[in-house]
């Protein structure tokens, strides 16, 4: 626990049992007994009398002896919190629920119902409070009253919803039978539910259930997309490295797989994979004319006699070819090294000139 935390922990129970929130001088005096600092520091930091800090202290240790029903000093203030703060943490909980409401006696309800239940439960009583907790420590869902003090539920909710960071969290509405409820108004402020007073428990359990499976499958959904977007990026980038520099080599350049006999499984045939430009330019075609159809069998014949049976070879045995292949260009007739090694059910083929 952070000392933000053990702050944010003490307004909570303060907001729940009291409706009263800390003072400026009240959280100086919080932070030097957490940090093990003097009065006479808080007093310095203040511009106040160490009498004044230190009476102000007496009244705070008695509040928090009084909530917590343990003696509070500054000297067992971090101690205590701690202890405190273990007994309201859950071993992997099934889900982190604030919740929002006036009425002292409705927190504790919900508090006692989904505690049980092994959720984690945080409660503030106002809007004001609630929009803090939520910014400082995002919950998995909120349950959040229609009417309170300072600021109405609705513009808790709209607040939420039109910041990037708090959007994405579900907001089910909380109202008594008796009072109004625009329910219209509720959804188009971004609520996805709402329950009324007095609690169902089972109600209350089954729509919080509802809506955290639904988030869950949200965020699965989104992690699923992103790994996706990921992936294309890399092959995305893979392909134009690859491409990049297929298209810079001197050497020609293919990728051929197999076009095998649907009863008997053997080969009969070779259909290009890639090519690159240098290799197309050596058999006189274009990169489009070689990928979009199959049927090389006589044009590797025709560059070399048995051509076709060397490369099935290479295909079943998994054993390089090298040759020399006399090779009629429009410069005439060239020398080239062929070198082919298996590739998957196919093989990869490189041709570079001989130049002496």
């Amino acid at each position: 626990m952070t000392l933000e935390e053990a702050l944010e922990f003490v307004e909570s129970i303060l907001q729940a049992k009291t409706d009263k929130q800390l003072t400026a001088p009240e959280k100086e005096i919080l932070k030097a007994a957490w940090d093990n600092e003097t009065y006479s520091t808080v007093a310095d930091r203040l511009y106040m009398s160490v009498g004044h800090i230190k009476d102000l202290a007496s009244q705070l240790w008695k509040r928090l002896s009084d909530l917590l029903d343990e003696k509070v000093t500054k000297n067992k203030f971090r101690r205590l919190l701690l202890e405190q703060s273990n007994n309201y943490h859950i071993e992997d909980p099934k889900g982190n629920i604030l919740i929002v409401d006036a009425l002292v006696e409705n927190l504790h309800f919900l508090n006692d119902l989904l505690t049980k239940q092994g959720y984690k439960v945080r409660r503030v009583t106002n809007g004001t409070m609630a929009l803090k907790t939520v910014r400082n420590h995002p919950p998995d869902i909120i349950l959040l009253d229609i009417k309170m003090p300072d600021i109405d539920g609705y513009q808790v909710c709209s607040t939420l919803k039109a910041d990037e960071e708090t959007s994405d969290i579900p907001i089910i509405f909380i109202s008594a039978l008796n009072e109004i409820f625009d329910k219209v108004k509720a959804f188009q402020v971004g609520g996805v539910d709402y329950i009324t007073k007095p609690f169902q428990p089972e109600e209350v359990i089954a729509r919080i259930q509802t809506h955290l499976t639904l988030q869950q499958q949200k965020y699965e959904l989104r992690q699923q997309i992103e790994k996706h977007q990921q992936t294309a990026e890399i092959l995305y980038q893979s392909r134009a490295l690859l491409t990049s520099l297929l298209n810079s080599s001197r050497d020609g350049i293919a990728a051929l797989q197999t076009v095998r006999d649907l009863v008997t499984g053997e080969i009969v045939d070779f259909r290009y994979l890639l090519v690159n430009p240098v290799f197309a330019k050596l058999l006189g075609k274009k990169r489009e004319e070689l990928t979009s159809k199959s049927g090389q069998k006589k044009l590797l014949n025709r560059l070399a006699p048995g051509l076709l049976e060397k490369f099935v070879q290479v295909v079943e045995t998994g054993e390089p070819l090298e040759q020399e292949l006399g090779w009629q260009t429009d410069r005439g007739k060239q020398c080239y090294d062929l070198i082919a090694v298996k590739l998957g059910d196919g093989f990869s083929i490189t041709v570079r000139e001989v130049r002496d």
